[in-house]
C-alpha cells in the first residue's frame, strides 16, 4: 500500500487542506478501480466501509492477490469537512458559493471527440489506451485554463484526475432515510447487473444525463458520446462502469452495515478481476433497473409537521397515502402521495418543512411526464 498526500490550493491566508490517497497493488498493472467515499462530507457510511474495505485490501495486498489497481480516498472532501454551524456539519453544498459538492465536474466530451478523431482504430484495446490517454491530457488541460483555481475547483479537479482512467468508479455515498440504492448510466445497464445485485441494492436508478455532470458522469459519458460519434466505424468499448452508490441513510453507520457493504464490494472486485479468489455465487438481485425520469420526487403541499406512513424500502402504489403534513396552528391536514407505483427509496430526514419542501421519492417503472432535464434532487 502507498499513501500519498495530495495539498490542495490554499483558500485563505494561515490555511491548508489536502486530500489523503491510498494506492492497492500496482499502477498500470491490469484494470483500475476508484473509490471515494465523502464528498458529500456530511455522509459517513461509506467512510465506515472504506475502512473495512481497506483492512481487507491490505491483507490482500500482502499476499499479493491484488492483480490490478486500487485507488481509495476515505474522504472525499476536506472543504465540507469544517463547514459547521451550531454544531450541524453542512457537507452538501459549499457554503461560499452554494454549489452542490456533487455537480459540475468537467465534461470532456466535445474536446475528447475532436482529439481523438484522426486516431482511433479497428483495435479496440488500442482506442481504450488512445482514449484515456487524452482524457488524462484534457483533465489536465483544464486544470490550466481554470483561472482563478478556487479550493472548490482544486477539489473537483484533483478527484477527477485520480478516476479519469479507472475502469471503475465507486462513488461512495447516502441518502437522508433509504435503502441500499445506487444511480448509473443506462449505457453500463445491464453489465452492472452483478454490482447492483452484489450489493443488495433495491433500487437501481438509470440516466444517460442525469443533470449539472455529477461526479461519475464525468466518467461514463465520454464513451457514451464517443460510441454515438464513432461506433459504427470503431470499436469502442463502454470502458468504465462509474456509479454512484446510496449507502442507505446519513445514519446508518455501524460496522454491521459497513463490513458487509466492504465485503460485497471486495466479492465485486474479484469478480472482475482486480483481486484473486473465488468471490462465491452472485445474490439474487433484489431489483431490475428503473429510469431515473421514473422517479416521482414528492413535494409538501404546504408547511408544518411531516408524519409519514410509509417506510423508506416498501413498495407502493399510485395514489396510496404515504403519510401527511400537519399545520398544528391552522389545523390544515394534507394528504400526499405519489404518482406512480414503485419503491419509496428516499425521504427526508426531518420532520418539519417548508411549502413545496422535497418529503420523498418514489422510483416506477416507466418515465414521468415533465421528469426531463434535471432528474437529481439539487444542483
Amino acid at each position: 500500500m502507498q499513501e500519498d498526500r495530495i495539498n490542495l490550493v490554499r483558500p485563505q491566508m494561515g490555511t491548508s487542506r489536502a486530500l489523503t490517497v491510498r494506492r492497492y497493488g500496482k499502477v498500470g498493472r491490469g484494470p483500475k478501480a476508484y473509490f471515494q467515499a465523502a464528498l458529500h462530507a456530511d455522509e459517513l457510511p461509506g467512510v465506515i466501509t472504506l475502512h473495512h474495505l481497506e483492512a481487507l485490501l491490505k491483507e490482500a495486498d500482502a499476499k499479493d492477490e491484488i492483480t490490478g489497481e486500487i485507488v481509495i480516498v476515505p474522504f472525499a472532501n476536506p472543504i465540507g469537512f469544517t463547514q459547521y454551524v451550531d454544531m450541524k456539519p453542512l457537507g452538501r453544498f459549499e457554503m461560499r458559493s452554494g454549489q452542490n459538492f456533487n455537480r459540475h465536474y468537467p465534461d470532456l466530451s466535445a474536446a475528447l471527440i475532436e482529439a481523438v478523431a484522426s486516431k482511433l482504430t479497428q483495435d479496440a484495446d488500442q482506442n481504450v489506451a488512445i482514449i484515456r490517454a487524452e482524457l488524462r491530457r484534457l483533465i489536465a488541460q483544464s486544470r490550466k485554463d481554470s483561472a482563478p483555481l478556487t479550493d472548490l475547483v482544486d477539489l473537483r479537479l484533483t478527484l477527477a484526475e485520480l478516476a479519469i482512467d479507472a475502469d471503475y468508479v465507486m462513488d461512495l455515498h447516502c441518502d437522508w432515510e433509504a435503502p441500499m440504492h445506487l444511480y448509473i448510466s443506462d449505457h453500463n445497464w445491464p453489465d452492472a447487473a452483478d454490482l447492483s445485485a452484489q450489493i443488495g441494492s433495491e433500487c437501481s436508478l438509470i440516466a444517460e444525463i442525469s443533470g449539472d455532470n455529477p461526479f461519475d458522469e464525468t466518467f461514463s459519458r465520454p464513451w457514451v458520446e464517443l460510441r454515438r460519434v464513432y461506433g459504427d466505424k470503431f470499436p469502442i468499448p463502454m470502458a468504465t462502469l462509474a456509479t454512484t452508490i446510496e449507502l442507505r441513510g446519513d445514519r446508518d453507520v455501524y460496522d454491521d452495515y459497513a463490513i458487509k457493504d466492504a465485503d460485497n464490494l471486495f466479492k465485486f472486485l474479484q469478480r472482475r478481476g482486480l483481486i484473486k479468489g473465488d468471490p462465491g455465487p452472485l445474490p439474487d438481485a433484489k431489483c431490475d433497473a428503473t429510469p431515473l425520469s421514473g422517479v416521482d420526487r414528492v413535494m409538501a403541499p404546504h408547511g408544518g409537521m411531516v408524519v409519514f406512513h410509509v417506510e423508506a424500502g416498501e413498495k407502493v402504489e399510485a395514489g396510496q397515502e404515504l403519510g401527511y403534513v400537519l399545520d398544528c396552528e391552522t389545523e390544515q391536514k394534507t394528504m400526499f402521495s405519489s404518482r406512480t407505483n414503485g419503491v419509496l427509496y428516499s425521504r427526508i430526514g426531518i420532520r418539519l418543512i417548508v411549502p413545496g419542501g422535497y418529503l420523498c421519492s418514489v422510483a416506477g417503472a416507466e418515465p414521468l411526464p415533465g421528469r426531463e432535464g434535471q432528474l437529481l434532487l439539487s444542483k
